[in-house]
């Protein structure tokens, strides 16, 4: 396996593991159950404690970083946490990602961004975990309003919270090589769950300020195999 895979070669392995008989949406399900047991292990070490009465928010998008988020979410309930979720740019709209939802919106705090214009006057009280499921590979360019808005109150909580990135801190072009391509304002994470490989700006210096500590979960995918 090479050091990082393109954007457009995640595409490509993703498409052929669909074909092959990984699902997209087994592919989603294995990459949000691990992006939740690594940050759960990561805040147990880091606070000496386990998820249960822990209050985690995610922000996520309509896509399948959303959805990503919607899985780990459904994995954070489970060992105990107290769960609220940041809908950025309204309701998801990848399948995998409605069906992912579907699982948990009845038993957990909905904010909807595109609904309100304070929607972070809901929050209340301390903060554990916040973790940025917004934007994965399909991101490039700026923040759109939303998105600038979740940035800017995650990384408010960088000394007091244990912050998370889903694939790719949002702000950041998953094949971005040089700082002037990426958004200043990107969520700086303290740890980034990339799936399957890492991608270009996860190997940049200039990037290490918002993508933390990059760890990669292992989502079935055969690269070897498929190419």
């Amino acid at each position: 396996m090479k050091d990082f895979v393109t954007c457009g070669q995640m595409k490509i392995l993703e498409k052929r593991a669909n074909a092959a008989g990984l699902s997209y949406y087994e592919m989603m399900e294995r990459a949000g159950t691990a992006a939740a047991e690594l940050i759960a292990a990561k805040f147990a070490a880091k606070y000496g404690k386990p998820l249960s009465k822990v209050k985690i928010i995610l922000f996520c998008g309509k896509g399948n970083n959303g959805g990503d988020g919607f899985v780990a979410a459904r994995k954070f309930m489970e060992q105990g946490a107290s769960i609220t979720i940041v809908l950025v740019d309204g309701a998801p709209t990848a399948d995998d990602a409605v069906t992912n939802f579907s699982l948990i919106k009845d038993q957990v705090q909905i904010i909807d961004m595109t609904k309100t214009e304070s929607p972070f006057m809901e929050i209340r009280g301390r903060q554990d975990i916040l973790v940025d499921a917004i934007y994965g590979t399909g991101f490039h360019g700026k923040l759109r309003p939303n998105a600038l808005k979740a940035a800017a109150f995650i990384n408010q909580f960088s000394d007091k919270a244990l912050i998370c990135a889903l694939d790719i801190p949002s702000g950041l072009g998953g094949d971005a090589i040089q700082r002037q391509h990426i958004d200043a304002n990107a969520v700086q994470a303290h740890l980034t769950v990339t799936f399957h490989n890492k991608k270009p700006v996860h190997l940049k210096s200039f990037a290490r300020k918002y993508c933390g500590e990059t760890f990669i979960a292992d989502i079935g995918i055969d690269e070897d195999a498929l190419w």
